[in-house]
């Protein structure tokens, strides 16, 4: 299956969709329908829930839908930035970034709760956070080194570690299912490229 926002370029009522469609494209259906933005899209691992970002409320806010039901649940609400939802392996939590405290930074949310841990504090830029296959560290996009390049940071420890160094451009960090790659958007000698990195 596959999940993917929809702009249907009218202004007005309804414009943008959250859509649900088998990973061809065939038996596509909307989800969500709004005239504001919808952004971020993501899976749980066991494909029954969907976080994305939704501006309904005319701030950004997160939010849970189950697909069984259809019913969604807004996980956050704070002034800001509220962006980039990532569930943890086992689902039962939601990396995000929110600026509620100045710049933005990193949380860990626990979903049941809704109870928050900062997991980065600075003043880089820090975005698409994203998880290790065993739920132990977050790996993200900072600006720390100068341009963006992917970092990690132990959930134990917190402590960061920067993951990659050639080419003056990588974002977007997904780890392989076997945790052994990282394939990331990256830039070299001026041309993008999709790519991978044993980890």
């Amino acid at each position: 299956k596959m999940l993917y926002v929809q702009d249907l370029r009218q202004p007005g009522a309804k414009r943008y969709r959250l859509m649900y469609s088998d990973v061809d494209g065939a038996r596509a259906k909307a989800l969500v329908s709004s005239s504001e933005p919808i952004l971020s899209p993501t899976w749980s691992a066991d494909g029954k829930r969907i976080a994305y970002v939704s501006f309904e409320t005319t701030r950004p806010a997160i939010y849970i839908m189950s697909l069984a039901t259809g019913q969604k649940t807004q996980m956050t609400n704070f002034k800001g930035l509220n962006g980039a939802p990532s569930f943890s392996p086992d689902g039962k939590q939601l990396a995000m970034v929110l600026s509620k405290d100045g710049s933005p930074d990193i949380y860990v949310m626990d979903i049941a709760t809704k109870r928050l841990r900062r997991i980065t504090q600075d003043h880089y830029i820090v975005t698409e956070p994203n998880w290790s296959t065993d739920g132990q560290a977050v790996i993200f996009t900072s600006n720390r080194g100068g341009s963006p390049q992917i970092y990690q940071v132990s959930l134990k420890s917190g402590r960061p570690e920067r993951l990659t160094f050639e080419g003056d451009y990588n974002a977007r960090p997904r780890v392989t299912p076997d945790g052994k790659s990282l394939v990331m958007v990256h830039r070299q000698n001026g041309v993008f490229h999709i790519a991978s990195q044993d980890i």
